[in-house]
């Protein structure tokens, strides 16, 4: 005999009759009407050719062919249950999941993330590579790698995973400590500058304000492509940066920086992106992981929300 859907449903609610010893019962337990439950019953000794249940207006007592099949049945569940879930794991992330991550954010903000995901999917390891360079996704043995970049015509899959903002800051001590004030972009030919290489455009910082956009020339004391080491020298009174706020909130925050010209944007903006090999994405591992990050980090990430919450600035 085949087993068809409406068949194991039969052999169910059969066993419910057997277990609970009457209709109504059985119905019960399984939110059907007695009338149901009933139905499917008879269906089910029709299919077979037998009788498994003699039934009276006061009792239900099973046949030695019913006792048989309550057996057989027993066993036929659990193994559906467990074919069941043994699809069920399948379709669940399980197994090592290999991220390649840049420096700075890696060490900021990869390892909550995972910490988080993991609590969900217990099942789940990770290997983290943290590269500044961007990976080769057909060659490399990388699952997923994310990038900071202003670009968006990647050869791989790509998903926006959030924002990257950029601010201007510089420890109160560093401003306190300058004989001219800071009020406009081209006043900073009067200051050091923390400089990261990739964060200038045409050899200069870029400044928006309302539809003004403006390039400013500057003197570098320090240049580093490395936005930690230049947050660190900002806090260490060296002069004046330009950090993500993905690196800079919790100093912000606590003042250990400030921000400089703070009506003024950095002209220059990036974004978070979760790449991976887009035949890979049906796989439940970096499926679930790249959702997951989209929810963790949210529209506007914590470390902006922060700087936000503390009425500092508002993106």
């Amino acid at each position: 005999m085949m087993l068809s859907s409406a068949t194991l449903t039969q052999i169910n609610i059969f066993v419910k009759i057997a277990e609970s010893g009457s209709l109504s019962a059985a119905a019960k337990e399984l939110h059907l009407t007695p009338s149901a439950i009933s139905k499917n019953l008879s269906q089910l000794e029709e299919r077979l050719g037998v009788l498994l249940i003699k039934r009276t207006t006061r009792s239900l007592v099973l046949t030695d062919i019913g006792k048989a099949f309550l057996e057989k049945s027993h066993a036929l569940i659990i193994d559906a249950e467990d074919t069941m879930n043994a699809i069920r794991q399948f379709s669940l992330p399980t197994g090592l999941l290999r991220i390649s991550c840049p420096v700075s954010f890696g060490c900021s903000h990869i390892v909550p993330l995972i910490n988080s995901y993991r609590k969900k999917y217990t099942d789940v390891q990770c290997d983290i590579f943290l590269d500044d360079h961007c990976i080769n996704l057909n060659e490399e043995d990388i699952d997923i790698a994310f990038r900071i970049t202003s670009k968006s015509d990647w050869a791989y899959a790509a998903r926006k995973i959030a924002d990257i903002n950029w601010i201007y800051c510089a420890s109160p001590e560093y401003i306190a400590q300058q004989n001219t004030n800071l009020n406009d972009p081209k006043d900073l030919n009067q200051y050091d500058c923390l400089i990261n290489p990739s964060m200038l455009i045409e050899g200069g910082w870029s400044f928006k304000k309302n539809e003004e956009h403006q390039i400013i020339n500057i003197k570098s004391k320090i240049a580093s492509n490395s936005s930690i080491l230049l947050k660190e020298a900002a806090i260490d009174h060296q002069g004046i940066a330009c950090l993500p706020t993905y690196i800079a909130y919790s100093d912000i925050c606590s003042h250990n920086l400030e921000l400089v010209l703070p009506e003024y944007k950095c002209g220059k903006t990036h974004t978070l992106y979760a790449m991976y090999y887009p035949s890979k994405f049906n796989n439940p591992l970096i499926r679930t992981f790249i959702d997951f990050a989209c929810k963790h980090f949210g529209d506007t990430p914590y470390w902006d929300q922060s700087i936000i919450d503390k009425k500092i600035v508002d993106f």
